[in-house]
């Protein structure tokens, strides 16, 4: 997973992290305010709200999408990913942002997040790229791990097999991502990822002293979910 994602930052971080942008000439600009966009919706579709003395940890922060707008409304962020060079982006380009912590995760876990440290938990478009199952509800057990009494976690995963599926792809279209006219890797598992039944996210869930309060989109590939731990 690390290489890929440094692979993937190194060749087109914008279109990675958010592929409806033109691969060829992505929009920076509204890049970032997709970020924005993607906070509110997250918030809105599944009833939470961020207060100013909230500490946030963002799974899968990439450049810093979605952690810019997050930072605007809390007092903390500490955001997590797995590739350094996208670690590297992030903090060139939020450079003014002095509440937010960049560090780099391991794949599996939340280290080195303490327990018991956050008061919420976010991550959007992330855990669906992830091949493996039991990495997926590993990263759900930790946001338990590393909420507070009372915290709560607001995230995306996949219920679709279908996206998950490795695509078609004819001689004219590997030459083009040779010469770098189109994206290279969406036949990598670390793209494809996988998709997780609901049963197993509420059992990895309850596993981690949290309820599972609310469902949106349940068998699609964007089903967003919100969690909360339960008090102690």
């Amino acid at each position: 997973m690390r290489r890929y994602w440094d692979r993937r930052a190194r060749e087109n971080p914008w279109y990675f992290i958010n592929n409806t942008l033109d691969y060829a000439q992505p929009d920076v600009e509204g890049f970032w305010g997709s970020g924005e966009t993607d906070v509110d919706m997250l918030l809105e579709r599944l009833g939470g709200s961020l207060r100013p003395t909230d500490h946030v940890v963002e799974i899968g922060c990439g450049v810093g999408r979605m952690s810019r707008a997050i930072a605007r409304r809390v007092e903390r962020v500490t955001a997590l990913d797995v590739a350094p060079h996208m670690l590297e982006l992030a903090r060139t380009h939020n450079a003014e942002l002095d509440n937010v912590e960049w560090l780099l995760g391991d794949g599996t876990t939340l280290a080195p997040v303490p327990d018991a440290s956050a008061d919420v938990c976010i991550s959007y478009v992330v855990l669906q790229h992830i091949p493996d199952r039991a990495v997926i509800l590993g990263y759900v057990r930790e946001m338990g791990r590393v909420l507070r009494a009372g915290g709560w976690a607001v995230f995306q995963v996949s219920n679709s097999p279908d996206i998950h599926r490795q695509p078609l792809q004819g001689p004219r279209r590997r030459w083009a991502s040779m010469r770098g006219w189109m994206p290279r890797g969406q036949r990598d598992p670390a793209w494809l990822g996988t998709w997780v039944e609901l049963a197993d996210l509420r059992t990895a869930a309850a596993d981690a002293g949290m309820d599972l309060e609310h469902v949106v989109g349940e068998g699609t590939q964007f089903c967003l979910v919100r969690t909360r731990r339960r008090a102690a």
